[in-house]
Formats: C-alpha cells, sequence, structure tokens
C-alpha cells in the first residue's frame, strides 16, 4: 500500500515509531562508539605506561647495570662470561613483563627481531608487518591500533626497536661477541646491523574482545531501555493527538465524504468546541460550507437557466467528441435524430477514412479538428434541403481538440427567398444592360439583312455569295454567343464551385457592360495582379461583380469618370477592389446599404436588392464584403478565401 493512500493517523504513528527507531539506533551506536573510544583510550594509556616503564628498565640495563657487571667480570678475570639474567635487556624486560603477568594476567609483552640472537624471539608475520611499517615511517615513535589475532580483538602498541653502537657488541661481527653469548647461542656468522637500522620491534598486546561485548550488552540494553520509554511516551502522546486532532479531524473527513457521495447534505454545521487551530478548522469549514451551499443553490438555478435556454433553442445543438459521438443534445436535435435529417449525426464515425472530394458534416468536423479554427458552411443535404452548418472547437491544456460544438440551422425556405431576390436583381440588371444589349444584337442583325437582301436583290458570283453568307454566320454567331451569355447569367443556379480565373471572370462582366461604360464615357483602370485559381460559383460571383459595377456607373456623372479595378492576393485571401470617382454615399445611410429592399434610386430604377444579395453571395463563399466611401468616390471591396 501507498503511503499515500493511509490515514493521517497512521502516518502520524508510522512516521513517530520510525523517528523512535532511528533515535535509539543512532543513540545506542554513539553510546557504543564513545565507550569503545573510551577504553581504546584507556588500553592505550595503560600500554603507553607499560611501554615506558619497560623501555626505563631496558635503559637502566643497557646504561647501568650492563656495564657494571662487564666491568666486574673484567676485573675478576671473567671477561668472556656473559650473564644473560643481568646483562640481556630483551631477558630482562620479557622475565619482568612475565612476573607482572603473575600479577595481571591480561597484558602481554613480546621483543622479536628479524635475526634474533635468541631463535625464539625471531618475528613472526605480524610482526614483520610492524617492521616494515615502521622502516616506511621512520618518523613514526610506536603504532597503536586493534588487530584481529585468532577471531580476537586484540589492542597492539608497538615501538621500533633501534640499533644502537651498544647493541653492536652482541648483535654485531661475531668475532666481537663474548665466547659465553656464542656458547650460550651459536652461530657461524655476522649479523649485518649498523647503527640506526630497526632491528626489530617490541609490542604490548591486550585483549579487548571481552570489554568490547561488554560496551556491546551496555549498548544494547540501552536500546531496550531507550525504545521502551519512548514507545511508552508515544503511546502517551499518541493518545493525547487522537483527542486533540485526529478525533475532530476524523469528523470533518467523515462528513466532507459524506457530502461527495450525496448522503450528507451541505448545509449543516459543526459545534466549535474550542478555540485552538481545530476550532478555527471547523468554523472555517462552517463557513465553507454555508458559501458552498448558497454557490451550489445558485449554480442549479443557473444550471436550470443554461438547460432551458438550451433546450429552448430551435435549431440543433450537440456536444460532440472527435469521433462523430454525441454526448450532449437540445430537443431539437432529439427530433432531427429521430427523423433521420441529414446533417446531424446518427452514428460514431472515422474521421481518417473520411474522403475531402465530398462535403459533408463528418468532413467539416475533419476540417476544424485540422486547422483547430471555427468553420460556418452551408451544405445541401441528400433530402434535399439547404443547412447552415457552424462548428467551434473546444481545447484542453495541450491546445488539442476534444470536443466541438455542432450547431446546424435548416435554411432551405431562406435559401429559396435568396435565390428568388437573385433571380429578381438579376432581371434589374438585365434591365440595366437592355440598352446595350439591344445595340450589341442590332449591329449583327443590320449586317444579316444587308447581305440577306443583297443575296435576293443582287446579281452576284460565287465567291461574292460565299463571302455573304459568311459574313451572315458571323453576325448570327455573334448574336448567339450574347443570348447564350444572358441566358447564363439570368438562369437559376445551386452553389457550384469550380476553379476560376478571378481576372477572367472581371473582363467577362465588363464584356457584359461594355457599352453602358462606352456610353457614359467611363475609363477603366485595371491593376490586376497574377491571382492563382480559386474555387468559386462562376455564375453568382458575376452577378456581385456586376451589381458593384454598375452601381458604379450610375454613381458617376461628374466630369472625372475613372472605374478602378483591382486585384491582390494577401495572407491567403484574394482581394477584389472597385473604385468609382462618384460623389460618395452619405453617412447617414451607410449602415443600411445592404438592408434588403433599401435604395436611392427613383421609384422603377432599382429593386434594393443588389447589396443585400451581394453580401449573402459573398458570405455563402466564407468571404466578405467592405465598402469605404469620401466625398471623393466610393471602393466596394470582395475578400474570397484563396485556397483551392
Amino acid at each position: 500500500m501507498r503511503l499515500k493512500n493511509l490515514s493521517l493517523n497512521t502516518k502520524f504513528t508510522l512516521s513517530i515509531i520510525f523517528i523512535i527507531l532511528i533515535f535509539c539506533i543512532i543513540f545506542s551506536f554513539l553510546l557504543y562508539y564513545h565507550l569503545k573510544q573510551k577504553v581504546i583510550e584507556d588500553a592505550n594509556e595503560k600500554t603507553r605506561i607499560i611501554l615506558t616503564q619497560i623501555d626505563a628498565l631496558g635503559n637502566y640495563v643497557k646504561e647501568e647495570l650492563r656495564p657494571a657487571i662487564f666491568q666486574l667480570l673484567e676485573e675478576t678475570g671473567r671477561k668472556d662470561k656473559f650473564i644473560v639474567e643481568g646483562m640481556s635487556t630483551t631477558h630482562v624486560r620479557l622475565s619482568v613483563m612475565k612476573r607482572f603477568n603473575n600479577k595481571i594476567g591480561y597484558y602481554t609483552y613480546k621483543r622479536v627481531s628479524t635475526e634474533p640472537i635468541n631463535p625464539e624471539h625471531l618475528a613472526d608475520k605480524i610482526h614483520r608487518e610492524f617492521i616494515e611499517y615502521f622502516n616506511k615511517n621512520r618518523d613514526k615513535d610506536f603504532w597503536s591500533g586493534i588487530k584481529r589475532i585468532d577471531n580476537q580483538d586484540i589492542l597492539i602498541m608497538a615501538k621500533p626497536v633501534i640499533t644502537e653502537k651498544s647493541c653492536l657488541l652482541c648483535h654485531g661481527k661475531r668475532q666481537d661477541c663474548p665466547e659465553a653469548l656464542l656458547k650460550l647461542f651459536p652461530r657461524d656468522k655476522d649479523f649485518k646491523w649498523k647503527e640506526g637500522d630497526i632491528m626489530g620491534i617490541e609490542a604490548v598486546y591486550l585483549p579487548i574482545a571481552t570489554t568490547l561485548s561488554e560496551i556491546k550488552g551496555i549498548a544494547i540494553s540501552t536500546f531496550m531501555f531507550g525504545l521502551v520509554s519512548l514507545v511508552f511516551l508515544f503511546i502517551t502522546l499518541q493518545g493525547t493527538f487522537w483527542n486533540f486532532v485526529i478525533k475532530p479531524l476524523k469528523k470533518l473527513s467523515t462528513l466532507f465524504k459524506g457530502i461527495v457521495e450525496g448522503t450528507e447534505p451541505l448545509n449543516q454545521k459543526i459545534e466549535v468546541k474550542t478555540n485552538d487551530e481545530i476550532g478555527e478548522l471547523i468554523y472555517s469549514f462552517n463557513q465553507m460550507a454555508k458559501f458552498l451551499y448558497e454557490a451550489q443553490e445558485a449554480t442549479k438555478k443557473y444550471a436550470e437557466t443554461l438547460r432551458t435556454i438550451f433546450e429552448g433553442i430551435t435549431d440543433p445543438l450537440a456536444l460532440v467528441d472527435p469521433d462523430c459521438q454525441v454526448e450532449m443534445t437540445n430537443h431539437a436535435y432529439r427530433v432531427w435524430l429521430k427523423e433521420e435529417r441529414a446533417a446531424v449525426f446518427h452514428n460514431p464515425c472515422n474521421l481518417e477514412k473520411i474522403e475531402n472530394n465530398t462535403i459533408s458534416p463528418q468532413l467539416l468536423l475533419k476540417k476544424v479538428i485540422e486547422t483547430k479554427k471555427p468553420l460556418s458552411e452551408y451544405w445541401e443535404g441528400k433530402d434535399g434541403n439547404y443547412y447552415f452548418i457552424h462548428i467551434y472547437p473546444i481545447f484542453n491544456n495541450e491546445k488539442e481538440v476534444t470536443k466541438l460544438v455542432y450547431y446546424v440551422k435548416d435554411v432551405t425556405e431562406r435559401k429559396k427567398i435568396e435565390e428568388q431576390m437573385r433571380i429578381t436583381e438579376k432581371l434589374a440588371a438585365i434591365g440595366q444592360l437592355s440598352a446595350g444589349l439591344a445595340h450589341e444584337i442590332n449591329n449583327p442583325l443590320g449586317g444579316i439583312k444587308l447581305c440577306f437582301n443583297n443575296l435576293i436583290s443582287t446579281e452576284m458570283d460565287e465567291e461574292t455569295k460565299k463571302e455573304h453568307i459568311k459574313l451572315i454566320n458571323q453576325g448570327l454567331t455573334k448574336i448567339q454567343e450574347i443570348i447564350k451569355q444572358l441566358l447564363d447569367f439570368s438562369k437559376q443556379t445551386e452553389l457550384i464551385k469550380t476553379s476560376v480565373s478571378i481576372n477572367d471572370l472581371i473582363e467577362n462582366v465588363l464584356r457584359l457592360t461594355e457599352y453602358l461604360i462606352s456610353k457614359k464615357g467611363i475609363q477603366v483602370v485595371k491593376k490586376f495582379e497574377n491571382i492563382p485559381q480559386i474555387l468559386l460559383d462562376q455564375n453568382k460571383i458575376e452577378q456581385v461583380f456586376l451589381n458593384i459595377i454598375l452601381n458604379a456607373i450610375q454613381a458617376m456623372d461628374g466630369q472625372e469618370r475613372i472605374l478602378t479595378i483591382e486585384t491582390t492576393m494577401k495572407n491567403n485571401k484574394c482581394q477584389i477592389s472597385f473604385s468609382d470617382t462618384g460623389p460618395g454615399i452619405p453617412l447617414e445611410i451607410m449602415e443600411k446599404i445592404f438592408d434588403p429592399f433599401f435604395t436611392t434610386k427613383p421609384v422603377g430604377q432599382g429593386t434594393g436588392l443588389g447589396l443585400s444579395v451581394s453580401k449573402s453571395i459573398v458570405e455563402q463563399h466564407n468571404g466578405k464584403i467592405y465598402v469605404r466611401s469620401t466625398d471623393k468616390g466610393t471602393t466596394f471591396t470582395v475578400e474570397l478565401p484563396g485556397n483551392l
């Protein structure tokens, strides 16, 4: 079980137990370490005293007793004699320490060498290590520490035995050694010691394993006593902590849990019995519960209001996920589901498999997820109805689309009305173009009539007849093209987008208005950029441009009559501007020019639908139309998406 899943009381208990255990362990370890160091210090001091005493005894033998015995032996004519018991410092030291250990039996004294006179004093492996240590560290006077020998911890203090001049008498050349000593310890070679060499070591051994065991026992006893004492103290503190902290907190926790699970009401109050921090916490809880209750009631009221508004929206509205699964719907959306309308989602979908060649609600959903931008689009369903679809993305913290607001509106009737308005406006435009069209048709008709009369009334050769017939055919072809262009413009069409050159489209419209432009003496200035082809309904956009150009022609009655048409591409938007040199649009009517049936023309000269229809067509293409006007002229700008 993870620590974060435990209760506060359990965490507190485990923490205190852990702290007590660590404290007892650290305290016991420090006590053991302190006592051990104290024992070692005392033992070092005692062994140092013993070594000092032994060293003093050796110096006495070497400096006083041995010279006196040598003198006595010489005076008595026993010069070759050697009394080991009084003249050998090693023998004297070992003998004294042997008697010392008879009284105090836990000290061991050794004086050894790598080449001793007495083979019993030959250095073993441990002592050779000491000799090697002192040879490498000539500045060290002694070594003190603990070594484990025969599975026992032994405190050892060792010091080097330095070769002195007086030592070379017995430990030098064989010829200088007393005969009595050679008889006692025979040898057939000379020692190679020189003055200042480390001949061996002397060391005092003190077993301390028992003492250390006693110290461990003391440390363990202290640990157990401290642990029991602290546990008793902990139990006392735990009871106090439970009564003053855990108990009221548990009550608060139970109440919180009940509120979350819905088994306890939010508008309740806990009695405050103390003025301490817990009392302040309970008081704060009471205040919070009060505010939350009031907020909850207000939220319920607001939620109900929002729900009423949401359900009362007459158009379908839903919250969907990227898999077309509907999570929330209003009443209108559910009605459309029952009616199996084409514009709502009936089943989940896989957007990755949606093809881009056919517009559908699923494809629009896919575009919003990919572009991460809201989208509004008109769509004709399989049921023959027209729908306006708006999709708004909802993002998470990583800026990923996780939900989408889906709004759809049946605009079939509106589309029919708009189409009728467009037809009406087209007919009005045709009326304005009638004089020009009549002129365009009468010219080739006059030529046809003249050629036809010549064929009937005049004798001519075959070549001349063929030339007249050719001219008649050319005239008829021109009339046919004019009629076809007029029919294409006036017929009712759905929104059919094709790839179109915007500059060529403007040229087509200018050809329709060529007669009116020339009749009024208007100069056309074209500033065309090389615009890539864009996707649009050619017939409907031609109607927009024609409405704007006709308005510009009618507006220019002054001396300077210039119509400037400019095409540009900015930020993947195609902008087409039409600027005239008329008197401009008064400020007081600027906001009304796009309203249906609003016109400033005399009765019978305008329907008031031109700009309204144009605005509707542009917006249907997800574009915008702007107007800017001064007393020196007016500029209409049409902005269309530049993506194919």
